[in-house]
This record gives C-alpha cells, structure tokens and sequence, in this order.
C-alpha cells in the first residue's frame, strides 16, 4: 500500500485493496490475482467502506478502479463462498444471515460509488464479469483494453443479477440491448462495448495506462466543485431508480439462491462439468 503522509485517513485496515495515491489520484486495484480478482467475503467487506474514507480525504482528488494483472474482476469468488457455506453447514451453523449479508454488501459497493462525489474511473482489462462489470459501470468513466470482456452473468449461475446491474445497463445501453444481455448473460467485446455506449471507449493494451492517467489529470485540472457536483446531480436520478432496483433484485437473488438450479450452477462451475437445471 502507497498513500502519501498528507492524507487524512487511515488505509492500514484494507489488507485486499491494493491502494496507491500519488498526486491526488488514488488508484484503488482489487487484488486476487489467483481467481481473476474475484471477490472474497474480506474484499468485499473492505469495498463497502473505501469509497465513503476516498470521499473524506482531502489528499484524494480522483479515483481509478482497476484489477491487479490481465483482468479486472471475474465477480464474486464462488469456490470461496462455496467452501465457506459448506464450512458453515459442516458446524451447524444456519447460512441466511450471510447470503442475506453477501447481497446487501453488493448494494453498499455501487450506492457507495454513486454517493462519492469524487469522480471514479474505471480501467479495465479482461474479464469484468458479475459483480466486476457492475462496479466498472457504477464508475463514472469506463476505458478498457482492446482485450477487456463485459457480462452480467448472473443467470448462468442462477441468480437475477442483484448487484445493480438491472439499473445499470439499461441506463448505459438502453432496454432491449439490457435484456438481451443481461437475459442470456452473453459477453460483451471492448469493440462492441464502446460502439453500443457500455463503455466510454477502448484502447490498444499497451495505452491504457497513460490515457487513463491523462484523463484523471484533466479532470483534476478542472475547478473540483464544478466537476463533483456535476457528478451528484447526474447521479440523483440514478440513484432514485436504483434504489427500488436493487430491492428488488436482491429479494429475487436471495429467493435464486435457495434453489436447486443455483446449486447446481455452483457445482458445475466448481466441477468444470455441464449443469443441468429442472427449474426447481
């Protein structure tokens, strides 16, 4: 972790957020390079209060969020959270409070975002998938790699997809396109990202960095205020129809996750065989 002696928050408790401020910018990278920088239950917890510390520090000016390595994040790390439901199971401990706690940490991540005035960039490369595409487009700006991947697949595990993205992609892609892929959970190319308005735009690999860092400057180069506020006042409207939203698409992920198809879901994936779903 690099933050520098003038900030006013305290970073030492985030130990699976990579952070590194350096000239007002604070780079924020999810790190679990192992998975594709899944999300663990400790990742999660730590991105349900970064945005909120980022919004107090008077050191930070803009944020970028990013992936460590070839990828931005390929959702919630379902091996983990399958281990630890059977860890929970094998002690006779009930597991409803925390599937109930695994989606409304989701909802703190994107209302966090929303609610920070400071703008948030994305920079992606490779999969952002779940959960991970759905914080890349709770950001304000989305730059991604020629090789980045887009997908809401919530539905090929068996879930509604609960983590904003019923709010998010319409508002980016419109209705229709919205359904089309957030019904079949089909992945989305950076080329075709950019073109459909998903993402501001995409880049050779190896020009990422230097753009994503030059529009960070120019966006601190602007009076703060005037480019904060414009960011909350776009996000009135957004936030409004997200909250009812995400309320419901999480009782419905919630309801998914207590079914057999769900389960089955987890399985295959975890046994890298074919699922095989009865509705039920």
């Amino acid at each position: 972790m690099t933050y520098e002696q003038n900030s006013s928050v305290d970073y030492s408790s985030y130990k699976e957020l990579k952070l590194d401020l350096r000239d007002r910018v604070m780079t924020v990278t999810l790190s679990n390079p192992g998975r594709k920088n899944a999300v663990t239950a400790g990742m999660s917890e730590e991105l349900t209060r970064i945005w909120d510390d980022l919004w107090r520090d008077d050191a930070v000016g803009v944020i970028i969020l990013t992936g460590e390595g070839d990828a931005f994040c390929s959702g919630v790390d379902i091996v983990g959270l399958n281990a630890r439901q059977s860890d929970e199971e094998a002690q006779s401990r009930p597991t409803r409070k925390e599937l109930n706690s695994t989606t409304r940490s989701a909802r703190k991540h994107v209302m966090g975002m929303l609610d920070c005035e400071k703008p948030i960039i994305a920079k992606v490369r490779g999969p952002a998938y779940g959960m991970g595409v759905n914080m890349a487009l709770a950001c304000d700006m989305v730059f991604a790699s020629e090789n980045a991947r887009f997908c809401d697949s919530h539905v090929k595990i068996g879930l509604v997809a609960g983590d904003g993205g019923v709010l998010l992609w319409p508002a980016a892609v419109g209705i229709h396109r919205a359904k089309e892929y957030l019904m079949t959970g089909d992945p989305v190319p950076a080329k075709t990202a950019e073109q459909i308005g998903l993402i501001n735009r995409f880049l050779p690999d190896e020009e990422l960095d230097s753009y994503v860092q030059a529009f960070a400057e120019k966006l601190l180069s602007l009076p703060p205020h005037a480019v904060n506020y414009t960011k909350t006042a776009l996000n009135v409207a957004l936030k409004q129809m997200t909250q009812s939203a995400f309320e419901v698409s999480l009782a419905y992920e919630i309801y998914n996750m207590k079914q057999a198809d769900h389960a089955e879901a987890g399985r295959a994936f975890v046994d890298k065989t074919p699922a095989v779903y009865s509705g039920d």
